[in-house]
């Protein structure tokens, strides 16, 4: 009961030894994973950001290039453009290009780009792709210049035509947005001509863009990368390209690694068990006899050939035809496995057992016992073997034995045999060491 108990608790020892021992060997790669992928994903993610900046650039040259109609004051719509004019203006014809320019960004934004728009200087009409009433409400109320001298001067875009290298354009911090309550970022390009400010390009984009772009990363990388700052053990933190606040701050949570890798880290032990007692099971039926857990005689029959120096016995069980005639089969093949459990009580885990036959059972020993020593072996198996019945019948066993130096294998068999044979010849239940 103890040893099995003891059993149980070693087995239960090993397998949360083995459990933690994956855990944070998978904890420790995971987080160097997602280590690695942060810089990755914070190369990508501006890489991003640059590229939008760079297409939104080219909008400067198309709208030098376009030509002007008369358009009436009102709200009008041209391919899906709203174009609202506060007084009859020449106005230029831009729709195709702000959807061309929405075409081109949406991929890269994941269809987050909020609305495109572009103010005139002075500001008498706008384009608004699409048109929201907190834009068309605010517009309502801007006079001549209002637009630039509210926007240029605030975020610093005076004479950005003279940037040859550097930020000729404006990312604006994270804020929530009166009406929608939304939070965005505010892309704004000014637009020159010859020194003189023509217009303003306004991108809103909706800040939900690095939430999707990590969702996006982490499905297609299978890492945990997060936007809170609040819960990250390790980070990134950098302003995001032309932009002065609000910074770029993506980071690792352990917690989320310690989640992630708790799942990966229990299938590995149970497979690793799993396959551990796969193998033991597989080499233990290769190697033992399933009934009496001692060698089998095909396996371990050549290794006896090459021994030269041992002691060897050979237990028969007495009578055990008449017992399997008499109490049937199953009730032999009980004696058998009992018969093997007391002899196993008496010998050392060094000590070789073998079932060798039906009934019949070899153990070699080491070549130091002597032959008085070896006698003593002999007659405590015998004496256990009998002294309890099993299941009310007395059991005995006949031994035969001898010592051997520098002799084969084949030959000290023979001789134990003969021994056995002596003790069978004699009245059974008995051993003869010779």
């Amino acid at each position: 009961m103890n040893s099995s108990s003891n059993k149980k608790n070693k087995s239960l020892f090993t397998s949360i030894k083995l459990f933690l021992l994956f855990f944070f060997v998978i904890c420790g790669g995971y987080f160097a994973y997602n280590a690695y992928h942060l810089d990755e994903f914070h190369d990508q993610y501006f890489e991003k950001i640059n590229t939008i900046y760079s297409i939104s650039r080219r909008f400067g040259s198309y709208y030098n290039n376009t030509g002007t109609i008369p358009i009436p004051a009102g709200n009008h719509d041209y391919n899906g453009v709203s174009v609202v004019v506060n007084h009859f203006s020449n106005v230029k014809v831009l729709s195709k290009g702000i959807k061309r320019l929405r075409a081109q960004l949406e991929p890269l934004t994941d269809n987050h780009i909020w609305t495109i728009a572009v103010f005139e200087n002075p500001a008498t009409y706008a384009h608004f792709d699409p048109v929201r009433p907190e834009y068309l409400q605010s517009f309502k109320n801007y006079e001549k210049g209002s637009v630039m001298k509210r926007i240029i001067e605030r975020e610093g875009l005076k004479e950005t035509f003279r940037y040859f290298y550097g930020c000729n354009l404006k990312l604006t911090e994270r804020y929530v947005e009166e009406g929608t309550n939304k939070a965005i970022r505010t892309l704004y390009y000014p637009i020159y001509n010859k020194s003189v400010l023509n217009a303003l390009l306004v991108i809103d984009i909706n800040d939900d863009l690095l939430n999707s772009a990590l969702d996006e990363y982490n499905k297609a990388h299978l890492t945990v990368l997060q936007r809170d700052p609040s819960a990250h053990s390790f980070h990134i933190k950098k302003l995001l390209p032309c932009a002065t606040q609000d910074p770029f701050y993506v980071g690792i949570n352990l917690f989320s690694v310690l989640k992630t890798a708790f799942f990966p880290a229990l299938l590995f032990s149970f497979l690793i068990q799993y396959l551990t007692r796969s193998v033991k099971t597989r080499k233990f039926s290769l190697q033992r006899d399933h009934m009496t857990h001692f060698y089998r005689r095909d396996f371990y029959e050549k290794k006896l050939q090459k021994q030269s120096d041992f002691c060897l016995l050979i237990i028969d069980i007495d009578n055990f035809k008449s017992i399997n005639d008499t109490y049937g089969h199953e009730f032999g093949d009980d004696v058998i496995r009992t018969v093997a459990k007391r002899i196993n009580q008496c010998i050392r885990q060094t000590d070789i057992a073998i079932r060798w036959g039906g009934e019949e059972f070899i153990v070699s020993f080491p070549s130091s016992m002597t032959k008085e020593q070896l006698q003593l072996k002999a007659e405590e198996i015998r004496y256990m073997v009998q002294l309890y019945p099993i299941q009310d019948l007395i059991v005995t066993i006949s031994i035969g034995g001898t010592i051997t130096t520098k002799s084969s294998f084949s030959q000290t068999y023979k001789t134990a045999d003969k021994a056995l044979y002596q003790s069978k010849h004699n009245g059974r239940n008995q051993s003869t060491i010779v």
